[in-house]
C-alpha cells in the first residue's frame, strides 16, 4: 500500500489550488466558447485582484485633485472587434459529456471565411472622435496612423480653448516604443491609466 500510494504521488504538482480549480469551473460553466486565452486572462485577473487594488487605489489618490473640468477634457478611447463567424476550423469548445450536441457547442459553418471588422473611437465631454474601421489586427503601425489621422484632426475640431488630455489602456501597441514617439512627435498630452481598468472608462458603456 505504501509503495502505491508513494507512486501516485510522484510528477508535477498541480498548480491550481482547489480554491483557483473552483473559481476555474465557475468562469467556463456556461461559456463554451471562450477560448483558452480569455479564460486565463479572466483567471490571472482574478488572482492579481489584490496587486490591481492596491494600483488602482494608487491611482485615485494621484488624480483625486482632478476637478470635474479636468475629467471633461479627458479622451476616453478604446477598440473593439466583431466577427462575422468565427473562422471555421479554429472554434475550440469545453463541455461536458452531456453537452455535445448542445446549441451552445455546435460551431456553425461559413463557406468561407466569415471575416471580422475592428474599430477605434474615443470621446470626451465635449465631442467625439471619427471612427477609424480596420479589418486587419491592430499594431502599432496602425495605431500611430490612428494617433495622425484620426485623434489629432478630431481634437482640432473641439474647442480650442481647452487643454484635451488622451486616454488608452495598457495594450501592447498602445505601450510600443513607436507609438511613444509618435505621442511625443504629435505632442499628445496622455493620462497615466493603471491596467486592468477598462471598467473606469466610459467609452465600454457605448
Amino acid at each position: 500500500m505504501a509503495r502505491s500510494k508513494a507512486f501516485h504521488e510522484k510528477g508535477r504538482p498541480s498548480r491550481l489550488t482547489p480554491r483557483t480549480a473552483r473559481h476555474l469551473k465557475r468562469l467556463t460553466t456556461g461559456t463554451n466558447r471562450a477560448n483558452a486565452n480569455v479564460i486565463t486572462q479572466k483567471l490571472n485577473d482574478s488572482l492579481t485582484q489584490c496587486f490591481s487594488s492596491r494600483t488602482r487605489i494608487a491611482w485615485c489618490k494621484k488624480f483625486q485633485s482632478y476637478t470635474i473640468e479636468d475629467w471633461r477634457r479627458v479622451i476616453f478611447s478604446d477598440e473593439s472587434t466583431y466577427y462575422v463567424f468565427k473562422r471555421k476550423n479554429k472554434m475550440m469548445v469545453s463541455r461536458a459529456k452531456s453537452e455535445k450536441l448542445a446549441p451552445d457547442c455546435v460551431q456553425q459553418l461559413t463557406t468561407g471565411d466569415g471575416g471580422k471588422v475592428g474599430i477605434w473611437g474615443a470621446m470626451c465631454e465635449y465631442g467625439k472622435t471619427s471612427a477609424f474601421v480596420y479589418s486587419d489586427n491592430m499594431d502599432s503601425t496602425k495605431y500611430c496612423e490612428v494617433l495622425k489621422n484620426y485623434l489629432i484632426p478630431s481634437i482640432k475640431r473641439l474647442p480650442k480653448e481647452k487643454k484635451y488630455i488622451y486616454q488608452c489602456d495598457l495594450a501592447p501597441w498602445h505601450t510600443s516604443n513607436m507609438v511613444k514617439d509618435q505621442i511625443k512627435k504629435l505632442k499628445i498630452n496622455m493620462l497615466e491609466w493603471p491596467p486592468n481598468s477598462s471598467d473606469m472608462n466610459v467609452v465600454e458603456e457605448l
